[in-house]
């Protein structure tokens, strides 16, 4: 009994080793598919014919042996059957690694460089994906990044674009007698529109880069949809498509992409032929929701003046300085319109006076404007011609007619010894 048990046990263990797939929390998955039939039977056919244990000890080969390590050590890594332990999934995948398993180094190559169960140390990360990088995408994808940032290594841009060239390929490569094929890594080929984009390891190429983007993106990167839809907005070479680009951005907005977000909503607020006020209101608090302060500022526009939503002005201002925390000039100068004027709200001149001296300190010629009306006048502040007239002559020279006006009809201050002698 105790016997039959124990097999149970162990059978168990086998098939839900065979059953879960490792899930890479950091490094990417690779797709992988089988391009010939296995010249051998799998463990569980060779050991379990007909649902019976045979015993395995004198057919126990090495690959056998590499490949149960290698699964027992996913299942510690990932916590998805046993429970999770670094230390024992590390000692696995290194006795995996000495048969010559190379995913077994791979997964070592990625526990050195980030420290899992064991300190940082990028040069054995490099050493281990060097090791199987003749023949693993992941290993050569990450090669690819280390030599693009020169982590465990030199910087070399030529390197990391060869790397990550080989790894955004076909590839057909021989894992335990099966002819194994391995499609093209999707962050392989977004780093590689990335190498054409910017000139990093090859000559500049737009028309490449985009080509790779549009490779990852149809496999839903969302980054390499936001770059899509970036370039084919911008038109490169005769490859102009509006729509395109907007389906690029929606499918990345909808991954959760805030700066896709953002765009998609400045496309449906500010493009003439594609205006949605609905549309951009909804993307522009999706992104607001996630941080993005230029997106509470637009927000802040469309409540002030009622596009897509009733004009709110206790909205607008609440938006407005959420913007203003990051120091926005236009989130200062709208701010100090709403005080000033008293736009859904009583009049406040000491605010306003505040928000417009903000605002004039990135030379906007209304805030100019409204604080020479502010000293004319004692708003917020004591009257004050000479100043009054520097505001005024500062937001002339800047072209605002009203200043201009404001100047001429500016009352003339006297001298001070004028007031001296009419006081005696």
């Amino acid at each position: 009994m105790k016997i039959k048990t124990l097999t149970a046990m162990l059978a168990n263990c086998f098939l839900l080793s065979n059953l879960a797939i490792a899930q890479e929390p950091i490094s990417p998955k690779v797709s992988v598919q089988e391009k010939n039939p296995c010249q051998e039977k799998s463990f569980w056919e060779t050991n379990f014919p007909k649902g019976q244990f045979t015993g395995f000890y004198s057919q126990m080969t090495n690959d056998v042996i590499s490949t149960a390590q290698f699964q027992f050590a996913n299942q510690y890594f990932d916590g998805s059957i046993f429970k999770k332990d670094l230390t024992r999934a590390l000692d696995l995948y290194q006795r995996a690694h000495d048969r010559g398993h190379n995913q077994a180094s791979t997964k070592l190559g990625l526990m050195h460089r980030y420290g899992l169960s064991i300190d940082k140390d990028y040069q054995k990360a490099f050493t281990y994906y060097q090791s199987v990088a003749d023949h693993n995408p992941e290993a050569q994808f990450n090669l690819g990044l280390m030599h693009r940032y020169g982590i465990g290594t030199a910087m070399d841009h030529k390197k990391a674009f060869i790397y990550f060239k080989q790894a955004s390929g076909l590839q057909v490569v021989s894992e335990n007698n099966c002819q194994v094929e391995y499609d093209g890594m999707v962050e392989a080929q977004y780093q590689l529109g990335q190498m054409y984009h910017y000139g990093k390891g090859v000559q500049r190429d737009l028309k490449q880069a985009l080509v790779w983007y549009q490779t990852a993106a149809e496999q839903g990167l969302k980054e390499a949809q936001f770059n899509t839809a970036k370039l084919i907005l911008s038109g490169i070479g005769d490859h102009y498509d509006y729509d395109g680009a907007i389906h690029y951005y929606q499918l990345a907005a909808e991954q959760g992409m805030v700066e896709a977000q953002l765009n998609l909503a400045q496309q449906y607020h500010y493009n003439p032929n594609q205006k949605d006020y609905l549309k951009a209101h909804h993307w522009y608090t999706k992104a607001a929701k996630q941080g993005s302060l230029e997106a509470e500022f637009n927000l802040g526009l469309m409540e002030h003046f009622g596009h897509g939503v009733y004009p709110n002005y206790q909205k607008a201002l609440l938006h407005y300085e959420k913007a203003a925390t990051a120091n926005q000039p236009e989130a200062f100068l709208n701010i100090a319109h709403i005080h000033y004027y008293g736009l859904g709200k009583s009049i406040d001149y000491l605010k306003a006076y505040e928000y417009y001296s903000l605002a004039s300190n990135y030379n906007f010629p209304q805030a100019e404007y409204h604080l020479g009306q502010m000293n004319q006048y004692g708003q917020g502040t004591q009257v004050d011609l000479e100043a009054a007239e520097q505001y005024y002559q500062r937001s002339a020279e800047k072209g605002n007619s009203d200043a201009q006006i404001a100047l001429q009809n500016l009352p003339i201050k006297e001298p001070d010894e004028l007031e001296i002698l009419a006081s005696n």
